[in-house]
């Protein structure tokens, strides 16, 4: 079952709400591949060959669009990846989930907000869970954060899981893998590519109950992740900062549109 669940999710690559109507149709990723007549199918189970050994070899666990375990809040999504790789102890069913994001040239200010940030609601909020995507600047300071705080921390990468990007942070990630880790909507073998990482903020978005971005240039990645929240009805927060900083402006935007609540600290969160 896994094997076609693989070449399903290979061959409907960007076309998730086409390939969930066929579902919707057939039931099951294996009973609609018997009816199928797309053109590279042939490569498509040749590649999920690979990566069902690739799987079965590195001990990763799956989350299939149909089945139980798959993540309830990207369930609500109408894009949601029809297959998802994971990799550590990951419980993304559990408790509370904030996912914490912004720019990659953060100013110490803004990595110590986000350091301050994760230890206070970890103090405060049962069962809370930390997502990222373990990116430099505020991604990599939420993880260890979440790391210092005892909390489960998941980043979700641009790639797939036999790679580790930036290599920098590998050792984040291997902290990471005890209490949470990695997941992915891709194979091995796929490249951090740029494109790569936009398709990945909705899963960040998704994931969340609630998506914090804590600095970010007038335009960004963060930005991204913090619209697709609000087009999933998530709720989004800003912190704000000087008119003068540079790694304020898309949050102080945020705010000014009415985009995201303020806040300043834990407590604002909370409250």
């Amino acid at each position: 079952m896994l094997l076609y669940q693989i070449a399903f999710s290979l061959l409907f690559e960007k076309r998730n709400r086409i390939a969930l109507q066929w579902l919707e149709q057939y039931g099951s990723a294996g009973e609609a591949w018997k009816h199928l007549t797309e053109k590279g199918m042939g490569e498509a189970m040749a590649r999920a060959e690979r990566e069902l050994a690739f799987v079965e070899t590195h001990h990763i666990s799956t989350y299939w669009c149909q089945d139980e375990g798959y993540p309830f809040r990207l369930r609500q999504c109408p894009d949601r990846p029809l297959l998802l790789f994971g990799k550590g102890n990951l419980r993304v069913n559990e408790g509370k989930i904030v996912s914490v994001v912004g720019t990659r040239n953060a100013t110490d200010r803004g990595k110590e907000l986000t350091r301050q940030l994760v230890l206070d609601l970890a103090k405060r909020v049962p069962n809370l869970t930390v997502i990222s995507g373990l990116a430099y600047g505020i991604d990599v300071a939420a993880h260890r954060a979440a790391i210092e705080a005892g909390i489960p921390t998941i980043a979700v990468p641009g790639h797939g899981l036999d790679r580790i990007y930036p290599a920098l942070h590998r050792n984040v990630a291997v902290a990471m893998l005890e209490h949470g880790g990695l997941l992915t909507e891709y194979v091995s073998g796929t490249r951090p590519d740029p494109w790569h990482f936009v398709a990945r903020d909705r899963i960040i978005a998704g994931l969340a109950d609630a998506v914090v971005v804590v600095e970010s240039k007038a335009k960004g990645g963060a930005l991204i992740t913090a619209q697709m929240a609000l087009d999933y009805d998530r709720d989004v927060f800003a912190c704000p900062g000087r008119p003068s900083d540079e790694q304020s402006q898309g949050c102080n935007n945020l705010i000014r549109r009415q985009k995201a609540q303020l806040i300043t600290c834990a407590d604002d969160l909370i409250e």
